[in-house]
């Protein structure tokens, strides 16, 4: 507002010394106070930072995620721990599935012979009856469906191969587990129990984190506040002393007498007075501020150091590795599951088709039995030749009902694998812990990712600050020196006044100090102003409209 008066007074400096060093402490407190509110707001980004980093570990272990965890990782623990016992009654149950295959491919077999020898009796039938039109055409038609049974068989061996294979496949699957879970348990296991319990306790730590890092948040919130506000004391003053060389060239300006001249000293000594007071005051209340922000520095710093110690990311980076450990036996685990659920569905598979092809098998065996009534039927008609076709259709009677009997065999059989509990079901621990401990894994490094970079950054952070904060401090405990000049110099106008101080003051002075008024900027320089003419004069200055930007803290 006054810089331009400040130049040309500060372009003849030797006209009025008091004017040319409150000129020269103005300019100097402004650049003063600039750099303290450039410090401050650095030290404001690093707060945030430092306090943001903190905040960002709490939000990766929230009681939501983390909690989930902490039961994820325990109810691992415990699938882990029965894994032996699971393998066992799968184990058991596999060898039974096989048997049951193994018997079937057995009936199978022998309904393959059978098939043979009534193949071969419908042979014998052909040469029995020379050829006998009638009896070749019971032959053709039962061999038609031998055929056909034939072909179900070999469907019914291609399934049975591949239900074989599975239960291989199976097999290996379930000795490769077992001999991983033999490394691993019991111990895996219960350091993954004693792993939730450890996260469990972690998160009450983390709790108590964010309540330290609130509290803390908190109260240099409230110091900055104060600062902020007590920064201004370094503008607010600047002006105090811009109106007061204005002032000193107002009165010369005005060509004012001795006695108006010695007046207006004292009022400027009396405002350089009240600016040095005030001055002193805000200063102090600024150096407790930032002093108070150095405690808070070091909460920080503390709470930094927690987190790349045991209680922090050292711990979440043992809790990974130890999780990352029982990773062999997931894997192997999940693959069991999903060759259990691959058997459940070929056996489920198996025995619809099979079911299938017994029915069709039942068909073609009554079939041949039918064949074999009607070709003994038309042998009582034949004579001779008719005697030696009935002796071997009869013979095609016992192996169709051999075939019959054979064929509800292989029924029971694949009824008592369909009884078979879904394997499935067994390893109940494959379906989702792969799933599980990612979820934990990925919560307990994202966790670390926050960690370390609270240690990196913050640490450097919060060295800064302290250090920003203390050098802030010296800088403002020296400021004393400014109060002192502004009180030499109200000495010095004073002094100067005393001499003129006698004589009656003269009729300008009214318009002068009206003038003057027009200067301020701010309540207190009013209220000094005021209480001045008062004591001096008696009188009431012509007042003033304060303005839109007056700070009324003086």
């Amino acid at each position: 507002m006054f810089q331009d008066t400040i130049d040309i007074l500060a372009a003849t400096p030797a006209e009025c010394p008091v004017r040319r060093d409150l000129t020269h402490l103005a300019a100097g407190l402004d650049t003063r106070f600039l750099h303290a509110g450039t410090m401050l707001a650095d030290a404001i980004r690093m707060v945030d930072r430092i306090i943001g980093g903190l905040d960002g570990i709490v939000a990766a272990l929230d009681e939501r995620t983390a909690g989930a965890a902490v039961a994820d990782l325990a109810d691992v623990a415990d699938r882990l721990t029965v894994l032996p016992a699971t393998l066992a009654v799968r184990s058991g149950r596999l060898t039974r599935i096989a048997g049951t295959a193994s018997a079937l491919h057995q009936q199978v077999l022998d309904m393959h012979r059978i098939l043979r020898v009534l193949n071969i009796y419908g042979m014998n039938i052909k040469i029995a009856a020379s050829g006998e039109e009638q009896f070749v055409g019971f032959v053709d038609g039962m061999n038609a469906r031998l055929a056909m049974g034939q072909q179900q068989l070999d469907g019914v061996i291609g399934k049975l191969k591949e239900l074989e294979a599975g239960l291989g496949t199976a097999r290996q699957v379930d000795r490769l587990l077992a001999a991983e879970c033999g490394k691993v348990v019991p111990a895996a296991p219960r350091r993954l129990a004693a792993d939730a319990a450890g996260l469990k306790d972690h998160l009450d730590t983390v709790s108590t984190l964010a309540q330290r890092v609130a509290v803390i948040a908190r109260s240099i919130q409230a110091k900055v506040a104060v600062l902020l506000g007590a920064l201004q004391v370094g503008d607010s003053t600047r002006q105090r002393l811009e109106h007061v060389v204005s002032a000193l060239q107002l009165v010369e300006a005005h060509d004012c007498g001795a006695a108006d001249s010695a007046f207006v000293d004292r009022l400027l000594a009396a405002q350089l007075n009240a600016a040095a007071q005030d001055f002193s005051r805000e200063i102090a209340a600024l150096i407790a501020s930032l002093a108070g922000l150095v405690p808070d520095a070091h909460a920080l710093a503390d709470l930094i150091a927690q987190q790349a110690g045991d209680d922090g990311r050292a711990f979440l980076l043992r809790l990974d590795e130890s999780v990352t450990g029982v990773t062999q036996v997931v894997i192997q685990l999940q693959s069991a599951h999903t060759q259990a659920q691959s058997m459940a569905a070929l056996i489920s598979e198996a025995v619809v088709d099979l079911t299938g092809r017994v029915q069709n098998l039942s068909g073609i065996r009554l079939d041949v039995q039918d064949i074999a009534t009607n070709t003994r039927l038309l042998c009582r008609r034949q004579g001779g030749v008719g005697r030696a076709v009935s002796v071997v259709a009869t013979e095609v009677d016992v192996y169709a009902r051999e075939l019959g009997n054979m064929t509800a065999q292989v029924s029971q059989t694949i009824a008592s694998l369909s009884d078979t509990p879904d394997l499935s079901h067994d390893d109940d621990a494959g379906r989702d812990i792969g799933d599980a401990l990612g979820g934990a894994l990925d919560v307990i490094r994202e966790a670390c990712r926050q960690s370390g970079q609270v240690v990196l950054e913050g640490n450097d952070d919060a060295r800064r600050l302290i250090d920003l904060l203390r050098t802030a401090v010296a800088g403002f405990e020296a400021e004393p020196a400014t109060p002192d000049l502004m009180q030499d110099a109200a000495a010095i106008l004073a002094e100067r006044s005393r001499a003129d101080a006698p004589l009656p003051p003269g009729e300008a002075l009214p318009a002068l100090l009206n003038a003057i008024a027009q200067l301020y900027t701010m309540a207190r320089e009013r209220e000094v102003h005021a209480d001045f003419a008062r004591a001096e004069l008696g009188i009431e200055t012509v007042a003033v409209e304060e303005e839109e930007d007056d700070d009324g803290l003086f």
